[in-house]
C-alpha cells in the first residue's frame, strides 16, 4: 500500500489553507504596487522588476541538482523506501553546500558591478547593489537547506506549512510597514522585507519538515555517489525547464529596460500582476496534486491518473475564467482607475498576457504529470521551443519596432497561442493517456463555455453605461461573475462533479446549514435531492 494518501478530502483540505495564504499575498501586493508607484519615480520602481528579473537566473545554477530532489523522495516515500530517502538527502547535501558557497561568492561579485550590466541611473545604483546582495544571500542559504524540505508535500501536510507561510507574510508586512512608514519610501524595503521572511521561514520549516519525514537526514554512511548522475539527469531537464522559464519571465523586463524607457518597464511589470495572480489563483489546487500525481504513478493507477488530469483541466480553468473573463474587457479601465494615465498602456498589457494564461492553463497539468512519470524532457523541450518563439517576436517587437510594453506581450500571446495547441496539448494527452476528443468533451468545452455569456455581458455594460468608478467596475465584474456561475453550474458540471458537490454539502457542519445549501446548491446545479 502506497504510503501517500489518495485522498479528495485532503487536497480539498490542503487547496483551502493554500487559498487563505494566496488571498492575503495578493491583496499586499495589489496594495504595494499602488503605493509604491504613486510615490516614487518610474527609474526607482523598475528596479523591482529588473533585479527580480535578474535573479530568475539564479535557478539555471542550481536546478541541474536540486530539480529532481521533490520528485525521487516522493517516490521513495510512496513505495516505503526509507533507506532510499536518507541515501538521496545525505548524498546531495555537501554538493549543495559548495554549490551555495559558489552562488553566494558570484553573486556579490555581480551585484557589485551590476551597474555595467543594466541600465540603472547613478542615485539608484546603491540601491540596486543592495537589493541583488541581499537575494542572493537567501538563495545561497537556501540552496543547501533544499534536500531537508519535502516532508510537507510528502506527508501533504500543506496546511500547516500555509499557516507557517501566513505567520511569515505577516511578519514581511510587520517589517515592510515599519520601514515604508517610519523611514521612507522606497523600493529597497520590499527586498529586505522579504528576505527577512523567507529567512524566518527556512528556519521554521526546515527542522518541522525533517520531523515529518524523519529520513530526510545526512549520514555519512548512506552517501552513495552513483545516485547523482541519475538525480542530475533528472535536473538536468529541469535545468532546460528553467531556462525556457527564465526566458519567458526574465528577458521582456531586461530588454525593456535596455531599449526602452522606465515607464514601459513598469507599465510591463504592473501590466502582468493579473496574469500572475491569475497563476497563483489555481496554484492552491496544483500544489497538493503533486504528491497525489507522484503516488498514482508510483502505484501504476493510470485510470485514476487520467480522470485527475481532465478534472484538474476544468478545475483550474473555471475560477481563473471567473476573474479573466471581466478583467480582459475591463482591463485598460482598471488600470486607469488603479495607477492612473501616466501607465494607460499597463491596459492593453495586461489583456494580451491573461490571454496568454489561459491558453497555457487549458492543460495546466501537463507539468506535474511529466514531473512524476519522468518525462521532463518532452516538456522542457516543448517549454524552450515556445519561449524562444516569444524572446526571437520580443527582440523583433521591442528592439527592432520600438512597441515596447505592448510588443513584448503581443510577443508572449502570439508565441503561446501558436506552440501551445501545437506541441505542449498533445504531449498532455498523452502522458494522461486520453484523446483530443475527450479532452475537448471533459476539459476543454466545460471550460470555456461559461466564459461566453459573462464576456457578453461586460461588453454590453461597458458600450451602453461605460466605467467611470470603481462602484461600476466592482459592480459589472460582479454580474458578469454570477452569470458565469449560473452557467457553470447549470450546463458545464460533469456527473463526477455533481457527486463532489453532493458530498460535500452532506459533510456541512450542521443540518440547517446542509438544508440551506442543497435548497439554494442543487436546483441550481441541476441535481435532484434538494
Amino acid at each position: 500500500m502506497a504510503r501517500v494518501e489518495i485522498s479528495k478530502k485532503l487536497v480539498l483540505i490542503n487547496s483551502a489553507s493554500s487559498v487563505v495564504a494566496m488571498v492575503l499575498n495578493i491583496s499586499v501586493l495589489i496594495w504595494l504596487q499602488q503605493y509604491l508607484i504613486k510615490r516614487i519615480s518610474p527609474e526607482e520602481f523598475s528596479l523591482l522588476p529588473v533585479i527580480m528579473s535578474v535573479m530568475l537566473f539564479e535557478p539555471l545554477i542550481t536546478t541541474v541538482l536540486t530539480g529532481g530532489l521533490g520528485r525521487f523522495i516522493t517516490v521513495a516515500y510512496a513505495r516505503g523506501d526509507d533507506g532510499e530517502v536518507t541515501r538521496i538527502v545525505s548524498t546531495m547535501f555537501p554538493i549543495l553546500c559548495l554549490a551555495g558557497l559558489a552562488l553566494l561568492v558570484g553573486g556579490l561579485v555581480l551585484a557589485w558591478h551590476i551597474g555595467s550590466i543594466l541600465n540603472i541611473v547613478p542615485e539608484r545604483l546603491s540601491d540596486a547593489r543592495i537589493m541583488l546582495a541581499l537575494l542572493v544571500c537567501i538563495a545561497a542559504i537556501r540552496l543547501p537547506a533544499a534536500p531537508f524540505g519535502s516532508g510537507f508535500m510528502v506527508r501533504q501536510k500543506l496546511m500547516l506549512q500555509d499557516m507557517i507561510d501566513m505567520g511569515c507574510q505577516l511578519v514581511r508586512l510587520a517589517v515592510l510597514f515599519s520601514l515604508l512608514f517610519g523611514v521612507s519610501t522606497r523600493v529597497l524595503w520590499v527586498v529586505v522585507a522579504s528576505v527577512s521572511s523567507e529567512l524566518l521561514k527556512l528556519m521554521i520549516t526546515v527542522p518541522i519538515s525533517m520531523r515529518l519525514v524523519p529520513a530526510q537526514r545526512v549520514r555519512a554512511s548512506a552517501i552513495h555517489w552513483p545516485l547523482v548522475p541519475e538525480l542530475t539527469s533528472y535536473g538536468g531537464w529541469s535545468f532546460v525547464n528553467e531556462i525556457a522559464n527564465t526566458i519567458k519571465n526574465a528577458m521582456d523586463p531586461l530588454l525593456l529596460n535596455r531599449f526602452a524607457s522606465p515607464v514601459d518597464v513598469a507599465c510591463f511589470h504592473v501590466g502582468g500582476l493579473g496574469p500572475r495572480q491569475l497563476g497563483m489563483l489555481a496554484a492552491p489546487l496544483a500544489r497538493p496534486l503533486i504528491p497525489v500525481f507522484a503516488g498514482l504513478y508510483a502505484t501504476g493507477d493510470t485510470v485514476r491518473m487520467r480522470n485527475t488530469y481532465l478534472r484538474m483541466c476544468r478545475y483550474r480553468t473555471w475560477p481563473i475564467l471567473l476573474v479573466a473573463a471581466p478583467a480582459i474587457v475591463f482591463s485598460s479601465d482598471f488600470m486607469r482607475l488603479y495607477i492612473g494615465e501616466k501607465y494607460a498602456m499597463a491596459g492593453p498589457v495586461m489583456a494580451l498576457l491573461i490571454a496568454a494564461r489561459l491558453v497555457v492553463d487549458l492543460n495546466s497539468p501537463t507539468r506535474i504529470i511529466a514531473g512524476a512519470c519522468g518525462a521532463l524532457r518532452g516538456f522542457a523541450l516543448r517549454q524552450v521551443a515556445t519561449h524562444s518563439l516569444n524572446l526571437a517576436l520580443t527582440l523583433w517587437l521591442v528592439v527592432c519596432l520600438g512597441k515596447g510594453a505592448l510588443g513584448s506581450a503581443l510577443a508572449t500571446l502570439a508565441a503561446t497561442a501558436v506552440l501551445e495547441p501545437l506541441l505542449m496539448w498533445p504531449f498532455g494527452w498523452r502522458l494522461a493517456e486520453t484523446t483530443l476528443a475527450v479532452w475537448l468533451k471533459e476539459a476543454a468545452i466545460p471550460s470555456l463555455l461559461p466564459a461566453v455569456p459573462a464576456i457578453g455581458l461586460c461588453l454590453f455594460l461597458k458600450a451602453i453605461f461605460g466605467v467611470p468608478s470603481w462602484a461600476h467596475l466592482i459592480g459589472y465584474s460582479g454580474l458578469a461573475a454570477a452569470v458565469y456561475v449560473v452557467f457553470l453550474a447549470r450546463y458545464c458540471l460533469r456527473d463526477q462533479d455533481r457527486l463532489d458537490v453532493r458530498s460535500l454539502i452532506a459533510k456541512a457542519p450542521a443540518g440547517r446549514i446542509r438544508r440551506v445549501l442543497r435548497g439554494l446548491v442543487f436546483p441550481l446545479c441541476g441535481m435532484r435531492g434538494a
